[in-house]
């Protein structure tokens, strides 16, 4: 038995060598890129969506119809963002720049969405990506209307000059 079990290991690994071999050798196969450092985009602090506020984004998009008022729950922002709001479904997030400690979780989320485009909630691996506007973020993953016009509506908010 005990020579059934290493004569099939060692063929195990000489099969899976050649299958490693023969893809390293394929004209098709591509070598993986090094991820390129991206360069964040320098935020417009003069852009009238760093003077508004939640609710001015709340009114914008209820006027719109794609969030009603009555649906709102005031969800945990500890660790994520000065203030976390849902709507239908639609999560929605602010952060208070001026009075942030740079060294805070909140800020750090902040930060990681800016340059990555992307939060991981609590460090615990747990990746969102919500669309960023100025100090808002929109997470529309649980939305229950239309995403599209939702997200849409959101990227316009504030931007007008």
């Amino acid at each position: 038995m005990k020579k059934f079990t290493i004569v099939s290991s060692l063929l195990f690994v000489l099969l899976f060598c050649g299958m490693v071999g023969y893809v390293a050798s394929s004209k098709d196969f591509m070598p993986p890129k090094e991820e390129e450092a991206a360069v964040p985009e320098e935020e417009d602090k003069e852009m009238p969506v760093w003077n508004k506020t939640v609710d001015e984004l709340v009114s914008f998009l209820e006027e719109k119809g794609l969030i009603h008022a009555d649906t709102k729950v005031t969800l945990s922002a500890e660790g994520l963002c000065t203030l976390a709001l849902r709507y239908d479904g639609a999560e929605i997030y602010w952060w208070d720049l001026e009075n942030l400690d740079p060294e805070s979780d909140e800020y750090q989320a902040y930060e990681s969405l800016r340059t990555k485009g992307e939060i991981n909630l609590y460090g615990a691996g747990t990746i969102i990506m919500p669309k960023k506007n100025g100090p808002f973020a929109l997470l529309s993953t649980y939305y229950e209307g239309d995403v599209e016009a939702l997200e849409k509506a959101f990227e316009e908010f504030g931007q007008e000059n």
